[in-house]
């Protein structure tokens, strides 16, 4: 089945767009949704969203003007133009002149592409060059009027614009303007990013996505029910509040019982309902009524049998957490702790480096500990760090972070580099550098 792509843009860029697609993958289906005036994309959109996976945009205006429709960017590209395209635009202006303009107008969105170096290297004198730059928040009049002025002062030969709509206005007042032109090459890289982007995101829609719910310390649930009425009372009760995710995750739940439930679904699916995934288990804890954690671990495989694998990963991870919550454990290995929160962790849980699990080996400290140290060291910016600091973060106590650290100095991968400056009572702590 091949993957169906909406190419959006003025005629002329999608013509060009499509014809570079012909001879580009196969397996992908472009289809063509034209526009004249930038206030058709947005109409555009609202009647073939449903019709395609991903959208391939002739501009960065385009794009802009989309985003504020479309809620993510993950299957979402555009062209962008480079120095070489325009240069092809002023090479157009001189052909259908017969004359190479020195004094020009030209307006593009800002950090695009820095025209004044561009017009710099060709080495040719260009006497007046006026450039505007503009934003999302742009106003097409105020750039037809930079044009328009700019031309019946007579300081200019001609313009360029990236926008449809200066184009057709300053064309119907007798301003001779061209449109910023795109290059094969640049219209290649765009086809190749939107692509892969669709077919990642269809390889992790299709694959399998699990979900491990578990409700701690369940023996002493059971004994405070007191009678099999009210246990069958509060797994009805939990049930209920499952049902919904799992109606929305399109997903089939499963009652492992002692407080373990299980939800098979697609990565996709799962992927979009994290939210209320978390929703789901504060729920389960008021629902619950009594103070036991309630932990979650996903994984993700190709398989059922390799999505089981990782779920269960996640889940011995996510329990003894304060606060219990969701662990992810990816197909690539990578494991994903806090999610959607301020203190997300993403880390791996092997390593192909001999001589560092070597180091770790003599130090006793296990791979997943070390990347986990490491990726949090990074994502706190820290140059130097204490066991107390590290230990706040990682949720654990200080006795186990220092024998770590202790292991982690003598294996040469972590080294002791002075004490921090006491501004309390006590010892002041031992400051430490990862060694990278």
């Amino acid at each position: 089945m091949a993957h169906r792509i909406g190419i959006i843009g003025p005629t002329q860029s999608v013509e060009r767009i499509l014809a570079v697609a012909q001879n580009f993958d196969h397996g992908i289906q472009f289809i063509p949704f034209t526009f004249e005036d930038e206030n058709e994309i947005i109409p555009i959109l609202q009647e073939n969203q449903a019709k395609v996976k991903g959208w391939l945009f002739s501009g960065p205006v385009t794009y802009v003007i989309a985003k504020k429709f479309l809620a993510s960017d993950d299957n979402l590209a555009y062209c962008q133009p480079t120095g070489a395209g325009f240069y092809m635009s002023c090479l157009q202006v001189a052909f259908d002149n017969k004359v190479i303009f020195q004094r020009l107008s030209v307006d593009i969105f800002e950090s695009l592409m820095d025209i004044e170096r561009y017009l710099e290297e060709t080495g040719i004198p260009w006497h007046d060059v006026y450039i505007k730059y503009y934003n999302s928040r742009y106003n097409p009049e105020d750039i037809i009027d930079f044009h328009r002025r700019l031309w019946q002062e007579g300081k200019i030969d001609g313009a360029i614009t990236a926008l449809r709509t200066v184009f057709h206005a300053l064309q119907k007042q007798g301003v001779p303007v061209y449109v910023l032109t795109l290059t094969e090459q640049e219209i290649y890289q765009s086809l190749k990013i939107i692509t892969e982007k669709v077919k990642a995101s269809y390889f992790k829609n299709t694959q399998v996505g699990l979900v491990i719910i578990e409700i701690g310390q369940y023996d002493e649930i059971i004994e405070k029910a007191k009678t099999p009425y009210i246990l069958q009372e509060l797994e009805l009760k939990l049930k209920g509040v499952l049902l919904p995710l799992c109606k929305e995750l399109d997903g089939y739940l499963l009652d492992k019982g002692n407080g373990v439930y299980e939800i098979f679904s697609s990565r996709g699916a799962v992927e979009q309902e994290i939210n209320m995934l978390q929703d789901t288990i504060q729920q389960l804890d008021i629902a619950i009524d009594f103070d036991v954690p309630v932990t979650a671990g996903i994984g993700y495989g190709e398989t059922v049998f390799a999505a089981e694998i990782n779920a269960h990963r996640a889940l011995r991870n996510s329990r003894g957490k304060a606060g219990g919550g969701i662990v992810i454990v990816q197909d690539d290995g990578i494991i994903i702790e806090a999610v959607n929160q301020e203190n997300e962790l993403s880390y791996s849980y092997y390593s192909n480096d001999a001589e560092l699990l070597e180091k770790l080996h003599r130090a006793a400290v296990g791979i997943k500990t070390y990347k986990k140290i490491e990726t949090t060291i990074r994502r706190m910016g820290w140059d130097t760090f204490t066991v107390a600091q590290l230990a706040g973060q990682l949720s654990v106590t200080q006795q186990n972070i220092r024998r770590v650290i202790t292991g982690l100095c003598d294996a040469g991968l972590v080294k002791y580099v002075g004490e921090e400056f006491a501004t309390a009572k006590g010892r002041p702590g031992k400051l430490y550098r990862l060694i990278l």
